[in-house]
């Protein structure tokens, strides 16, 4: 089951980054204006490489930092930037990605490296009065930390540096969430709660069981559909309250947070996706917000059908889909992903937006060889892995990832499949 620290569904069981592409927009070159700046703040490591493009000019290397900052002069609203992340220890994947945007689709986002983050010991008791509790989990933002065995004891675990929202979460033997604690605003590494135990108490940190139901599953994709509820805080403490031991089942039940625990700020994240193993189709949806916990549905978009794109070192994807008509943020995506050995592989992601695309229906990977530190073709007669997504929805898929924003939803319709390099 994806969540948003990791990928959404796997490419050939390694990986699979969704990004965005465009649906069909308005072009958008104009004259005059003022200069903009556009800055992306790269989290979970620093690039190795970076190169940025204004309007149809070539792309020109910058100096890797955690923040880049580059102008678009007035006249152009157009802007793209590369990026080469360092290989993912896990995956051995080193991934290049090309983001293709405009000023009127955002002018500063955040862009993700996969790296883990730096991690600090958080010390602490923790008990719970819910009878029945086997284990206590620990957890703080992104979904790291650990476990207390029993109904209390103490625990010593990793998690990110700095200010985190401290969860103690209840489990009971099947798995389920029976209570939850939230500390916010605790300084890792560092002991919580310094002098006190956390108390998951009865019933006032108890939960309640609440229902996700999924509609419109496309005929021959696998049904029940994969579904998850998160709860997500200020800090980005993510919790999962769904029980992935047990088998898929629409409704999907979960278990929702007291009311009492639950800031403005905090929100849920509920989510699907369903595919065609014979097809290689994939469909799903993610939505966000400040006012759930309750029964709540989610409908899954129309599948898309394309066959491929032609074999080539740097092909071109197509895509037609009329089912994001209307939407606020539609954009379209094509990734190449192939072996490198035994334990490394490669990848290149090319996106862009409606606003960037115009009446364009095409995108092709992009050559960038010729610049230092970008990724080389592979050798002919190696597999290529393709993946071809289009996205819908009130945010740029790529702003949603790796920090959704609360009360937002973005759609995503996908085929995939290889080809032989040229």
């Amino acid at each position: 089951m994806r969540s948003w620290g990791t990928a959404v569904l796997a490419v050939l069981g390694i990986l699979f980054v969704l990004i965005t592409g465009c649906a069909k927009g308005t072009p958008i070159w104009g004259g005059g204006g003022a200069q903009t700046s556009v800055t992306v703040t790269f989290i979970g490591g620093t690039p190795l490489a970076v190169a940025t493009q204004i309007g149809t000019s070539p792309f020109t290397l910058m100096t890797p930092g955690n923040q880049v900052t580059f102008p678009v002069a007035p006249g152009n609203t157009k802007y793209a930037i590369a990026y080469v992340c360092p290989p993912v220890s896990a995956s051995g994947i080193t991934s290049e990605t090309v983001i293709q945007a405009t000023t009127q689709d955002t002018s500063a986002f955040t862009a993700s490296c996969l790296g883990p983050p730096s991690t600090g010991t958080a010390t602490g008791s923790v008990t719970s009065a819910i009878f029945g509790t086997a284990t206590i989990k620990i957890i703080g933002n992104q979904g790291i930390g650990g476990s207390v065995t029993g109904g209390s004891g103490s625990f010593s675990v990793s998690m990110p540096t700095g200010t985190n929202d401290v969860a103690a979460v209840a489990f009971d033997s099947s798995n389920n969430v029976q209570g939850v604690k939230l500390v916010r605003s605790q300084t890792v590494p560092g002991a919580i709660l310094p002098g006190s135990s956390i108390i998951i108490s009865s019933p006032a940190d108890a939960t309640t069981t609440a229902d996700l139901t999924v509609n419109n599953v496309p005929p021959g994709f696998v049904n029940p559909p994969e579904a998850s509820v998160e709860f997500i805080t200020a800090n980005g403490t993510s919790l999962l309250l769904t029980n992935n031991s047990v088998a898929g089942t629409n409704p999907q039940p979960y278990h929702a947070l007291p009311t009492t625990a639950i800031v403005s700020s905090d929100f849920y994240l509920y989510e699907s996706n369903t595919s065609n193993t014979v097809t290689n189709q994939s469909v799903g949806i993610t939505t966000t917000t400040t006012s759930g916990g309750g029964a709540f549905s989610l409908t899954l978009p129309t599948p898309w059908t394309f066959a491929g794109p032609a074999p080539a070192k740097f092909p071109t994807f197509t895509f037609i889909y009329p089912g994001f008509v209307g939407l606020t943020a539609v954009a379209e995506q094509g990734s190449i992903h192939w072996a490198t050995s035994a334990t490394t592989s490669n990848q290149i992601t090319v996106l862009a937006t409606a606003n960037f695309q115009g009446i364009a229906t095409t995108i092709a990977i992009p050559d960038l060889t010729s610049l230092a530190g970008f990724l080389t073709p592979a050798a002919t007669g190696t597999t290529i892995n393709w993946v071809a997504d289009i996205f819908g929805g009130t945010n740029q898929e790529f702003t949603f990832v790796p920090n959704p924003p609360p009360n937002s939803s973005v759609q995503f319709v996908q085929n995939r499949g290889t080809f032989m390099q040229p």
